[in-house]
């Protein structure tokens, strides 16, 4: 049985996990997912990273770190911070490479982003986030997802690391992600990270969407 470390990204708290974790516990897993600072201004990466890394240190056995969107950067950082068996990229940002100038480009375009706001802050009006982030899911988890959402600012500082930690590394990305183009994460597994790029059905959310899928791929991904 694995310890999984589920990282949740920008807008959301620990909560989006719920789903997952719940078919994840039930096969007897276990699920640490932590509360990261990803709506303050003034934390840099290692700050944001520091709760999953503090909630990680010590623990036996297999760990997955399963780090989402945003937080796909702060995924590497706990990585090479403690001892991980794998590191998965769930539809991630992947903001921490760098990009050679003929990446394609990582957003869909004319996404609509919410409007940076004075304080260093973005925030989802709550009609439109559901509408934008959550179509795809049933009624219930889109507004278990809205009654939740967070502000999201991006980290102040430059990104500490320089090379990709030396785990085995995943990536998962959707094949209708309503943020991220699918060519940008395949170019991102195939030629940057030299792994072969995992699609899955669905959105940017797919521990809300189908999560029984997901925690079988996840399971498989850790044998």
């Amino acid at each position: 049985m694995a310890v999984f470390g589920l990282l949740h990204g920008a807008w959301h708290d620990s909560s989006c996990w719920e789903p997952l974790a719940g078919y994840l516990e039930a096969a007897g897993h276990t699920c640490i997912a932590p509360e990261l600072p990803l709506h303050d201004p003034a934390a840099g990466y290692e700050r944001r990273a520091r709760p999953a890394i503090e909630a990680l240190a010590g623990t036996e056995g297999d760990v997955i770190v399963v780090a989402h969107s945003q937080s796909s950067g702060l995924g590497a950082l706990v990585a090479a911070a403690v001892p991980v068996s794998l590191l998965v990229y769930l539809c991630p940002r992947m903001g921490g490479l760098e990009l050679p100038d003929d990446a394609p480009t990582p957003f869909r375009e004319g996404f609509p982003f919410p409007p940076n706001l004075a304080n260093g802050t973005s925030a989802w009006d709550p009609d439109r986030a559901r509408e934008v982030m959550y179509a795809r899911l049933d009624a219930d988890r889109a507004q278990a997802l809205v009654d939740r959402l967070q502000p999201m600012a991006m980290p102040p500082d430059s990104y500490p690391l320089k090379d990709q930690p030396d785990v085995p590394i995943a990536l998962i990305y959707a094949a209708k992600n309503e943020f991220f183009e699918p060519a940008f994460e395949r170019f991102v597994a195939s030629s940057l990270l030299g792994v072969e790029p995992i699609e899955i059905p669905g959105g940017h959310f797919p521990m809300a969407e189908d999560p029984e899928a997901l925690a079988i791929l996840l399971e498989r991904l850790a044998e």
